[in-house]
């Protein structure tokens, strides 16, 4: 279903000055909900308008530890949830986005987990073919959402949605499927020979997506082109070495001409707000503490030489640099006269914990080979860490494909219910595994292998509370046959890492800011990104479409009257 029908919905911050010249700063099912409509009793009119960002891998007391004044002032200001959290598995970026924009748990919005098996050979692959997720491409993103047959945010608002990041894997998966309104903005992973020589220093990252406006798109080699090729040292410095710099996809760069990074991200959408009036629906998501998080992880504390590299690849720089686009973009609302018409929601796609229990092979450029064991149609990884080969031997060749971070789950050829317990009781060999799962396909859920005895404290209070709940939201055919949960402060992966179930991961900032609000409260529900879209339809006077019930509850927020 697409978009005929639908009825109509109806500063913080100070610019940062540019670097290098230099930047110195339980599941639910409900049914709809009935929509929020003005009464003598509350003339409030609802906003016209609904900005979402993304502060990838962005903890709660990641706004605190780094200083981020003006996300501050948005959650101070506005109706935040202290106990929010993902509410899913896998907590990943191409995972998050779109459960954000469709209410749709996982297990039916068409893909699961970094890896996915097509069961029912959507992509054209083959059925059972495998496909990594964050590497396959807008339409197939469009491919999947559209044979599940579920409404997205863009479906409900009815016209112009927009959706920005240097990420792939959070403007596709939010903004897809585009109509010939929406937008869809990403860097593209692909390179364009700036000046014709064929040398690498001159290839750039450019924008690319769906319907991207000439403006961001022109002139070639422009603005919105990026130095593709800069390390800054972090290729030969551990643990960075690990998912190092690609460029400046998420960092700045020293080129006030072509500034990468949240900067890009900013830059573009203050010039849709320009140029496109009519949007109704924005998403911007900001990836740069992402990137570093997973360098040196969620607590770095290192700031480095005022406009050096090294101060421009660590967290607190980068942190302050995305709150500072954040203020940017507020303050282009002020200036078109559209902030009080615009409901403005704050979250990350995830959180994350830093690896003190590592079992990932160290060494530069690793990080594939730790997070992927298998073969799809063009990637390759079969190079697995010590801990991994354990997972392969135990299976005798019954392996089909792995993927680890802070949960591992495991693909097999042969996936009868007894080779499933089999490889749950293999998992149950790995370091730091404390709980393993099997698929029950029947059942349409993940049925409990084994349970340590030795899980203590928040950690066991935490497993007992969320770890049924959030590991049967990715039950479905197309993910593991068998899952393992990890212990806390534990990945197979990078140093700072994100994907399970543990506190850490999955506690996030969830802040709803706008005029008509009663700001500075805090609610005390377990909010989670399944639960967003219902809540913003319902602040938005949208009704929910009974035909496709969204997974999610909607909250009432309380209003000024």
């Amino acid at each position: 279903m697409r978009k005929a029908g639908r009825q109509a919905v109806m500063s913080v911050a100070s610019v940062g000055k540019a670097f290098g010249m230099c930047l110195t700063t339980a599941m639910v099912a409900t049914a709809p909900v009935a929509a929020m409509q003005p009464t003598d009793d509350d003339p409030i009119a609802p906003p016209s308008r609904v900005l979402i960002i993304v502060l990838d891998q962005t903890r709660p007391d990641t706004i605190d530890r780094y200083g981020m004044a003006n996300v501050q002032a948005l959650r101070d200001g506005g109706v935040r949830f202290p106990n929010a959290y993902v509410g899913h598995m896998s907590s990943n970026t191409v995972i998050s986005h779109n459960v954000i924009t469709s209410g749709q748990f996982p297990r039916n919005m068409g893909w699961s987990n970094e890896v996915y098996r097509d069961v029912d050979n959507r992509l054209g692959g083959g059925a059972g073919a495998y496909y990594v997720t964050s590497s396959m491409s807008c339409g197939q993103y469009g491919t999947l959402i559209t044979a599940e047959g579920y409404p997205k945010l863009e479906d409900y608002l009815g016209r112009k949605f927009v959706a920005i990041a240097e990420k792939t894997t959070a403007a596709c998966t939010a903004g897809h499927p585009a109509d010939a309104d929406d937008i869809i903005i990403r860097m593209s992973r692909a390179l364009f020979d700036c000046d014709g020589n064929g040398s690498l220093e001159s290839n750039l990252r450019f924008p690319s997506g769906a319907n991207v406006p000439t403006y961001i798109s022109q002139p070639q080699c422009g603005r919105f082109y990026v130095d593709a090729t800069p390390r800054y040292g972090t290729d030969t410095t551990p643990p960075a070495w690990l998912y190092p710099a690609d460029g400046n996809r998420f960092f700045p760069g020293f080129d006030p001409a072509h500034f990468g990074g949240d900067i890009w991200v900013a830059d573009a959408a203050i010039a849709v707000m320009e140029n496109e009036p009519d949007w109704r629906g924005m998403l911007l998501s900001f990836g740069a503490i992402d990137k570093s998080g997973h360098m040196w992880g969620p607590e770095d504390a290192v700031t480095g030489t005022p406009g050096s590299e090294e101060e421009m690849t660590h967290l607190p720089f980068v942190a302050r640099t995305a709150d500072e686009q954040v203020g940017r973009v507020l303050d282009k609302l002020e200036e078109l006269g559209i902030r009080d018409e615009t409901l403005i929601v704050v979250t990350a796609d995830h959180a994350a914990q830093t690896a003190h229990r590592f079992h990932g092979e160290d060494g530069p450029f690793r990080s594939d080979f730790n997070w992927y064991y298998g073969q799809d149609a063009d990637e390759t990884y079969l190079d697995p860490s010590p801990a991994i080969q354990t997972l392969v031997d135990g299976l005798g060749g019954n392996l089909d494909f792995s993927y680890q971070d802070t949960h591992i789950a495991a693909w097999l050829q042969v996936n009868s219910l007894d080779r499933k317990r089999e490889a749950a009781d293999v998992l149950r060999t790995l370091p730091d595994v404390i709980a393993t799962y099997y698929l029950n396909e029947a059942e349409d859920r993940y049925m409990l292998r084994w349970k340590s005895n030795d899980i203590r404290g928040s950690e066991r209070a935490w497993f007992a509370q969320h770890s049924r709940e959030l590991v049967n939201t990715m039950a479905s055919p197309d993910n593991g046959d068998a899952v393992a949960l990890l212990r806390n402060d534990t990945a197979y992966s990078v140093f700072g890492e994100h994907g399970g179930h543990q506190r850490q991961v999955q506690r996030i900032p969830i802040i709803f800011n706008w005029s008509g609000l009663h700001g500075g409260q805090k609610l005390g529900h377990h909010m989670r990104h399944v639960d967003i879209l219902p809540t913003v339809l319902r602040l938005l006077g949208i009704p929910q479409d009974p035909a496709h019930p969204l997974e999610g509850r909607a909250i009432s927020l309380p209003l000024e009257h």
